[in-house]
């Protein structure tokens, strides 16, 4: 059973755990709200009370237990270090682009649930001016995007800049502190911790080779959202404003650690900050439905595998299990929607074909998370010279067995396809940010420490001193480049005013001079455009074909309306010399999405902007060109008027 905490030293750090707790306390009351259909404005009270009663829970737990967060707290000059690294993070991320499609998938319900906050949380599709599914159920479940909405909102802030701007500086200002907590849980001191934060976040910014050109090609091909590679996640180089990247990287390890402090002290407050950590990343995103059990289970399966190392008296092996057992506590929630899932009690979409295969082969999966032979190396010297070479002794043993349990039930592949069934396959290497290798770079602050014994050397200190060489000498051989340099300056992809969103300057370009013409229009658009950029700046604004257009309507039982949109939309975007019935097909489902007023307004790439004002003049002879931006050009109806 859960003892007392004996020490309140180790819990000073803890402070940084009460934004999990709020996070959490924010989730549950979305939830509410949304299943009692209450107007959404009432998530704020409903959050208020349950985090009042919450917090007077958990000071008389604190109390008892003698855990309470910043307790006894000291402040050491190692801390001015984080904060000085931290604040070079955040800034940095301010003047890094990197747009991302998913924005409008996550954001765009929040925007316009802000106009409508006597109603209540928006269930369908909202891009749309026919009924459509919204993405999934369980998206709909996350509290995330809600809150930076409604924060924005009562700051008086730009509640996409705050999503996109300030959320991304504040979880990139974290990050450090983050590694620091971690990696004293795992035995280094103040200083060894301080400088090892800063080394993790180096492998963030040190590029995989898999993540270059991944992002340019995501907005090419539309084939999928996420990045490749650690780095697609990063903070400064990737898109840690999102839900998905704040529980892999975040959320992740510090998962890690409080299972490993639970089962080392049987505390109860950290069976509580697991249940929170549970809790709050289910309202971050639907990814720690299954990374976080993942972790808390490998680390479960971990710690017993060490006390069978350690030779442990049966007595005090049943005391650990029994530990063991009480790790389902914090797993309830997000397995008993996993479970409603299973069952069909949240109801799963119709049609997810849209979304991927539903098998790949194993090594392609993992690749794209990975990269090539040269991250491979890399990532498998990491695996083995930190924790066995470096930290060494029980903590080193823990995160060493720790990530083979990783590698037996969750990269094994034999039973790829099991989780590829239950998750999707396009989703299966996100299982490779279980092994947490930022963390693992963090630890090598431990070299200090090893390397100042006295007399150590001959004994431990060459040993340290090969492995750290290994380490550097692969990331010599996997190095790329930089993560935060410019992807493709002429897309836009590089660098940008820490007053500019995260979006394509052409589109923002195209949204300034259009806006006045488009804000309330029904818009048919390139796909990046249309779907991705636009809706987030005018969320009253309709697009014809947004992104996933055959998906939502599809799961709204009309599949034949997404794919007529979506083909209206090819005909805009594309050409096909070679394929000229083709061509003409399009042309008849264009003419078609036109001439029932599905679209008012037309945005064009300049290259096909002839053929298609020709097609709409057949059409109505009152279709003319309005302006050009972004590489854009605007086309309407002679009798349409530019809103206020």
């Amino acid at each position: 059973m859960p003892i007392p905490e004996r020490s309140t030293e180790s819990r000073a750090g803890d402070v940084l755990l009460l934004p999990i707790a709020a996070v959490a306390f924010w989730t549950l009351a979305y939830q509410l709200v949304l299943i009692l259909r209450w107007p959404a404005k009432t998530i704020t009270w409903c959050f208020l009370a349950i985090a009042l009663a919450g917090f007077f829970l958990l000071g008389r737990l604190w109390k008892k237990t003698n855990a309470t967060p910043g307790k006894e707290y000291r402040f050491h000059l190692s801390h001015i270090l984080l904060l000085v690294v931290g604040f070079a993070y955040a800034i940095t991320a301010l003047f890094v682009r990197r747009p991302n499609q998913d924005d409008v998938v996550y954001f765009h319900r929040a925007l316009t649930q802000l106009l409508a906050l006597n109603q209540p949380i928006c269930l369908r599709q909202t891009s749309v001016d026919m009924d459509a599914a919204a993405f999934s159920p369980v998206h709909l479940a996350t509290s995330y995007e809600m809150l930076m909405a409604f924060l924005g909102h009562y700051l008086r802030i730009d509640p996409l800049y705050f999503y996109q701007v300030v959320g991304h500086a504040f979880a990139a200002f974290l990050l450090p502190f983050v590694f620091y907590w971690c990696t004293r849980r795992f035995g280094l001191n103040r200083w060894s911790a301080a400088f090892g934060a800063p080394l993790g976040l180096g492998f963030l910014l040190l590029a995989d080779k898999s993540s270059f050109g991944a992002l340019l090609g995501a907005v090419k091909s539309l084939q999928s959202a996420d990045p490749t590679g650690w780095v697609g996640f990063a903070t400064v180089s990737g898109y840690m404003w999102q839900g998905k990247p704040i529980v892999l990287i975040l959320f992740l390890p510090i998962g890690i650690a409080l299972s490993y402090r639970f089962l080392s002290r049987g505390s109860a407050t950290d069976l509580m900050w697991l249940t929170f950590l549970g809790i709050g990343g289910v309202g971050l995103s639907n990814i720690a439905l299954y990374a976080i059990p993942a972790v808390v289970w490998c680390s479960w399966i971990a710690f017993f595998t060490l006390q069978l190392f350690e030779h442990k008296a049966s007595e005090d092996l049943w005391k650990r299990i029994r530990r063991g057992l009480l790790l389902a506590i914090p797993l309830v929630y997000p397995i008993a929607i996993l479970a409603s899932l299973k069952m069909d009690i949240i109801p799963k979409p119709i049609d997810i074909h849209q979304l991927g295969p539903r098998y790949m082969p194993w090594r392609e999966a993992v690749d794209y998370a990975i990269g090539g032979s040269a991250e491979y190396l890399r990532n498998i010297v990491l695996m083995v010279a930190v924790p066995l070479l470096i930290v060494r002794g029980r903590n080193g043993l823990f995160i060493f067995v720790y990530l083979c349990a990783v590698w037996l039930f969750c990269l094994n592949p034999l039973l790829a396809r099991v989780w590829m069934e239950n998750i999707l396959a396009p989703t299966y290497f996100r299982l490779v940010y279980l092994l947490q290798f930022p963390l693992l770079c963090a630890l090598l602050g431990a070299v200090g420490p090893r390397l100042a014994q006295p007399g150590n050397f001959l004994k431990g200190g060459l040993v340290t001193i090969l492995a750290l060489s290994a380490v550097i000498v692969s990331f010599f051989y996997s190095y790329r480049g930089l993560s935060i340099m410019p992807r493709d300056v002429k897309l836009g992809i590089g660098w940008k005013s820490p007053r500019e969103y995260q979006l394509l300057p052409a589109n923002v370009d195209f949204a300034n001079a259009a806006g006045r013409y488009i804000a309330h229009a029904k818009l048919l658009a390139p796909a990046w455009t249309a779907s991705c950029e636009l809706p987030l700046l005018f969320p009253q604004m309709k697009v014809v074909a947004p992104r996933y257009v055959i998906h939502y309507f599809a799961n709204a039982r009309n599949p034949e309306e997404g794919i007529l949109r979506r083909q209206a939309q090819a005909f805009v975007e594309r050409d096909d010399p070679e394929n000229p019935k083709r061509l003409q097909l399009l042309e008849a489902k264009f003419r078609q999405v036109i001439e029932t007023a599905r679209a008012n307004a037309i945005a064009v790439p300049e290259s096909k902007s002839q053929r298609v004002l020709a097609t709409l003049k057949s059409i109505n002879p009152g279709w003319h060109r309005v302006l050009k931006a972004g590489g854009l050009v605007l086309m309407l109806p002679s009798n349409s008027e530019p809103h206020g």
